[in-house]
């Protein structure tokens, strides 16, 4: 099977779906309300009679089938009424659908951490799917490319499929799938530990628990006691090349220019996979590199389509 190593990867916001799991029975907790609980820069509401989209504004209270947009250098932080956090990144598109716990992601990238026990949460994007019953992933699609990643935060029986759902992939804590139009393409190792220090996807969520301030949360408590025990059990992880990448960084909610860092990548590569990036830098001559994806500059639609 196709096989990659990513000991530095740096993760902005990415898409999948989520499919259920066998040989597993868990009480279902249907998603019925969400709250935006943190914003920055420019996140749009949608409403789900497909009026006009308004600007967001914290404690703003979401229902099924209302969907959320964000622009450049944007994040929003998405609390549900079973606990589960989602962490949608700049330039995302993202929807959560009636009476199930299903979540759309035409665009961009979102972190979902879901307290165990809560029943399987599906995420979807246009060309592939994911399932998780707890708890960390993240997701991302590129609608300019078709391509969806995921990777595994825990090791939770997370399951990533293609669009025609033919094809079944389970992931294992720090492992990263990627599909392009619908096709598996590579799996990836990613270090978890340079991911917690290093991308702002989970800043300030402490999933690795380094704060000396205990977390009084209890749903985002058991999400982290599944995170830390996977960041201790990953073996270490080490590679060749090196990829640079930009990862925008949200502002603050006054400022208006986005803010860039390069960040570096570590990458072992057995054979060649195909490129999804324009921009690489490899240091290793003699090994081909996986290319890491850029993050997208697409247009955000006004609005959602049907469910």
């Amino acid at each position: 099977m196709f096989y990659k190593s990513f000991p530095l990867l740096v993760i902005g916001l990415w898409g999948v779906i989520v499919l259920p799991l066998p040989n597993k029975v868990n009480a279902i907790t249907p998603l019925t309300r969400a709250e935006i609980q943190d914003l920055q820069n420019i996140v749009q509401l949608i409403p789900k009679d497909k009026l006009k989209k308004r600007p967001a504004r914290k404690l703003d209270a979401m229902t099924p089938g209302d969907g959320l947009s964000t622009g450049r250098a944007s994040l929003a932080d998405l609390r549900f009424n079973d606990g589960s956090l989602a962490r949608v990144g700049e330039q995302a598109l993202f929807q959560f659908l009636p009476k199930t716990r299903d979540f759309k992601l035409l665009n961009g990238t979102v972190l979902l951490l879901i307290p165990p026990g809560r029943g399987q949460t599906r995420i979807q994007t246009p060309s592939a799917a994911a399932a998780i019953r707890g708890s960390a992933l993240f997701v991302r699609y590129d609608q300019r490319t078709d391509t969806t990643i995921v990777g595994a935060l825990t090791t939770s029986g997370i399951e990533v499929s293609n669009k025609e759902g033919s094809e079944t992939k389970v992931l294992e804590a720090g492992q990263m799938i990627i599909l392009i139009k619908g096709e598996f393409q590579n799996l990836y190792d990613f270090d978890l530990r340079n991911f917690y220090e290093t991308s702002q996807l989970v800043r300030e969520l402490d999933l690795n628990r380094q704060s000396p301030v205990p977390t009084h949360d209890p749903a985002i408590t058991s999400v982290q006691a599944e995170t830390t025990a996977a960041l201790k059990a990953q073996p270490s992880v080490k590679g060749e090349g090196v990829i640079e990448m930009q990862l925008t960084r949200p502002n603050s909610p006054t400022e208006t220019t986005p803010v860039t860092s390069t960040e570096t990548t570590s990458v072992t590569s057995t054979e060649k996979s195909p490129n999804t990036s324009t921009e690489t830098t490899s240091v290793t001559p003699t090994t081909p590199t996986p290319v890491t994806p850029t993050e997208p500059t697409p247009v955000t639609p006004t609005q959602l389509p049907s469910t």
